[in-house]
Order: structure tokens, then C-alpha cells, then sequence
């Protein structure tokens, strides 16, 4: 998703809007895969402040994910937000180790990834369709959200930590 920026190269203050679709299916983030079923929204300004070009916005999408407890699909709407820097230079000092930055190409900048990065951020690690989720039972697979089981709790079966099995190995404190 390219943009030509050369209207605003020879004059410091310019800017340039842009409002588009972005061309991305879906981000992976770890385990967790959202899948956009239209394309992202991408709102931002691009201003030529002397050297450099200033990158702001946001892009918006609806997004599907599966719940890390019940595994049921749902909706999520992400809104991520591009503050970065544009130049054919990479000067990290003078723009700071935490300002994101993006290479320009002669006159064209490519806008796919300041919007995968925003919206990145934006996707949950462990998403969940409901704070209140129960999950599935780990024994039998129920649905604890719409059903109830009969297995035993696993914690019960569990020794209360890693290493209760080795007090046995000692003798008794009276002695």
C-alpha cells in the first residue's frame, strides 16, 4: 500500500491526508490469529517538518478471533494509532530509540507496515469473548458456558506444589 509523497517533498509544513483500505487478511500475534473480514480503515497525515516526514493517524478494523478459554469465535473491533517518523536517513539520535520510523523510497512510502504495527499492539495475547468466560473442562471438553460436567477439579488430583513429594525424603523434625 504505497503512497506517493513527492506533492509534499519541496515545501516544509505541507501535508498530505489519506483515508484508504488497507490490503491485510489477518496478524498472527503468538498463538492468537485475527482475521479481518473487511480491510482495515487507515486515517493519517503525513507533514514535512524539514527533514523529515511526520506519519500520524490511525487505522481502524473489525476483527475475528477465537477465544483463548472457550474457543468459540467472536468480534473485535481494534483502533490503532501511527505516530512515526518517515526518512531516506536512519538517524537513531536524532530521532530517539522509541520513535517508530519507516524508510522512504525515493518519493514513495509504503503504509502496510505502520498499520500492521499499530494494529499489532491492538490484538490481545489470551483474547476472551467475555471476562466471564469459564472455558472447557480440560477432562471431558464440555463447554463450562453452556453445559456442567462431572469430572473432578483437576487441582484436587494435583499435590499442593512441585516438591510436597520430597518432604518424605526427610525424617521427621522430632527426631
Amino acid at each position: 500500500m504505497t503512497v506517493d509523497v513527492s506533492p509534499i517533498l519541496g515545501e516544509a509544513g505541507a501535508t498530505l491526508e489519506l483515508d484508504s483500505d488497507v490490503p491485510l487478511e489477518s496478524i498472527a500475534v503468538g498463538d492468537t490469529l485475527a482475521v479481518f473480514e473487511v480491510p482495515p480503515r487507515i486515517r493519517v497525515t503525513l507533514a514535512h517538518a524539514g527533514e523529515v516526514l511526520v506519519l500520524t493517524g490511525t487505522v481502524e478494523a473489525a476483527a475475528r478471533l477465537e477465544c483463548s478459554r472457550c474457543l468459540e469465535p467472536f468480534a473485535l473491533v481494534l483502533n490503532g494509532v501511527i505516530d512515526a517518523v518517515v526518512s531516506q536517513i536512519d538517524d537513531t539520535e536524532q530521532r530517539g530509540d522509541d520513535q517508530e520510523w519507516y524508510p522512504l523510497d525515493g518519493e514513495i512510502l509504503d503504509l502496510l507496515p505502520a498499520a500492521e504495527s499499530a494494529l499489532r499492539v491492538e490484538v490481545p495475547f489470551a483474547p476472551v469473548h467475555d471476562e466471564e468466560c469459564r472455558g472447557i473442562c480440560p477432562m471431558c471438553g464440555c463447554d463450562l458456558n453452556r453445559d456442567s460436567c462431572t469430572c473432578e477439579p483437576v487441582a484436587e488430583n494435583r499435590p499442593e506444589n512441585p516438591f510436597s513429594s520430597l518432604k518424605d525424603l526427610l525424617p521427621p523434625e522430632d527426631e
